[in-house]
């Protein structure tokens, strides 16, 4: 019936588009990571990838995220940011692409520090990755998954970060409804056919867990915080543009600055 051709369609469509969004970040990270080195600015490296998002016909399916040693995730370069790679450090290079909403999210490691005690941090959560998308498939349990990369993450002799972990992606939502944990649980969900997943896997030297910086650069609409009446212009427009560009995607003040030009920082007190 017409419900049926319809769903079809649907799921044909994102199907190829998640797969042209895969190939497009596949095709960045190998063409980025050589670009990565000591002395260069965080700020650079996150326009350079923007920029080879949008030159391959895609955008950018959350802002890029650099995060250097103890910055576990999450942190996007503020505008002006005069963060420098330097030698010692360790930086996770975390970015996603999408075309018309439909999402891939993926990172990876680079160390440029010698010390022999950290030598396989890079290497521990590679391992578990490919370890954990060896297991995906409809009825594999999460915590099936959680299991196993903490097992391999403690083998190297490292804790996996309890509140961090993969996720289901869905269509303009970059963090699905479904989480991938990285620790071990006795209560999982069944992975589905035809669902999307981010397998991340984050090893730490630390306690296995993370707190908040109080820096917040990255922000995102909430569908259900209902309709809130703003009384100045400017900030009706950046809603305005927000719900046409990014819908319920993640974004930040240095990407509206880009667009919008001035008057950000006023308009998003409201």
């Amino acid at each position: 019936d017409d419900k049926k051709k319809e769903e079809e369609k649907e799921l044909k469509k994102k199907i190829e588009l998640t797969k042209k969004a895969g190939e497009i970040a596949k095709k960045i990270k190998d063409a980025i990571r050589p670009k990565i080195k000591v002395g260069v600015k965080a700020i650079d490296i996150i326009k350079e990838i923007e920029n080879m998002i949008f030159d391959l016909e895609a955008k950018p399916a959350f802002p890029i995220n650099i995060c250097v040693n103890n910055i576990a995730a999450h942190y996007t370069s503020p505008i002006k940011d005069e963060m420098v790679i330097n030698e010692g450090d360790i930086v996770k290079i975390d970015f996603g692409v999408h075309i018309d909403g439909f999402c891939v999210d993926n990172a990876f490691t680079l160390s440029f520090n010698e010390n022999e005690a950290l030598k396989n941090l890079v290497e521990a959560p590679e391992v578990a990755v490919k370890a954990a998308i060896m297991m995906m498939k409809p009825g594999v349990k999460t915590n099936e998954i959680g299991n196993k990369i903490e097992q391999i993450i403690k083998g190297y002799g490292f804790k996996s970060i309890k509140e961090l972990g993969g996720h289901s992606v869905e269509r303009w939502r970059v963090h699905g409804s479904k989480e991938l944990p990285n620790q071990s649980s006795k209560h999982g969900i069944e992975i589905e056919e035809n669902e999307v997943y981010a397998v991340e896997v984050f090893a730490s030297t630390g306690e296995g867990t993370v707190h908040g910086s109080g820096n917040v650069h990255i922000y995102s609409l909430n569908p259900s915080a209902g309709r809130v009446p703003l009384r100045r212009k400017i900030s009706r427009k950046i809603l305005g543009f927000i719900s046409k560009e990014y819908k319920t995607l993640p974004f930040c003040e240095r990407q509206l600055i880009a667009e919008l030009k001035t008057g950000i920082s006023f308009g998003l007190q409201s």
